[in-house]
């Protein structure tokens, strides 16, 4: 992976604006230059460490959040290091379970499997997506299916991130998920639209094109920045 430049940087931003969350996330694995194996075939924990890798790269290690205690509605800033984003190890290819007197064989779901449910609108038609994606064979039923979930879980710790966090002011301690592809989608997001403003500056000013103005290196877009606004 390597750090994002400026113009991807919006390139991704303007394509993502109207798709998934899922499938930006598989947008941004290839803008930074995600290889082997194809960004879709993925587990999600995988996909999800990638994201963190380079979001380190483009952005830097610490990852400042602002967060609500849901006991006394204080607002909490927080800051997170990547290096603790990332779980060791990856998830196996196949998982094979006995279940009520039936063998059931499938996989951890992907970053694939992730865009296609995230095409449906019911939740319910979502989890039998990912189910007919995943099962390879054998019956589920709702027994079966909690298992299944359950186990996949286990399998790609990764895929789900939590937040041990505590409140200096009420005392409360509780947990909260945490979402890469939404944390940076939302950095993306912010740093493009301050691009954009940039862009809108330099070329007012001196008339350059946007390619001009990538082209400098940041510390002198700033400058120049400096000189526009006096």
């Amino acid at each position: 992976m390597r750090e994002l430049s400026a113009s991807e940087i919006l390139d991704v931003w303007e394509r993502g604006r109207g798709r998934t969350l899922p499938e930006r996330a598989l947008d941004l694995l290839v803008a930074g230059g995600h290889g082997e194996p194809p960004p879709d075939l993925l587990s999600v924990g995988e996909r999800d460490a990638v994201l963190v890798e380079l979001r380190e790269l483009t952005f830097g290690p610490s990852l400042p959040a602002v967060v609500a205690c849901p006991s006394c509605s204080e607002q909490l800033e927080i800051e997170l290091a990547a290096d603790d984003l990332r779980e060791e190890g990856g998830s196996p290819d196949e998982i094979e379970l006995g279940l009520e007197g039936h063998r059931v064989r499938f996989r951890p779901p992907t970053a694939g499997d992730l865009v296609e449910v995230a095409r449906v609108a019911d939740v319910e038609e979502g989890r039998a997506v990912l189910l007919r994606r995943c099962v390879l064979e054998g019956e589920i039923s709702p027994e079966v299916e909690a298992a299944v979930a359950a186990r996949m879980a286990e399998a790609d710790p990764g895929a789900w991130i939590e937040l041990a966090l505590a409140c200096p002011e009420c005392g409360n301690e509780w947990t909260a998920p945490f979402d890469i592809v939404s944390f940076l989608w939302e950095e993306i997001g912010a740093c493009a639209r301050r691009l954009v403003r940039d862009v809108h500056a330099l070329a007012s000013a001196y008339g350059w094109r946007e390619s001009e103005v990538f082209a400098l290196s940041a510390a002198r877009r700033s400058a120049y920045l400096e000189l526009v606004a006096g």
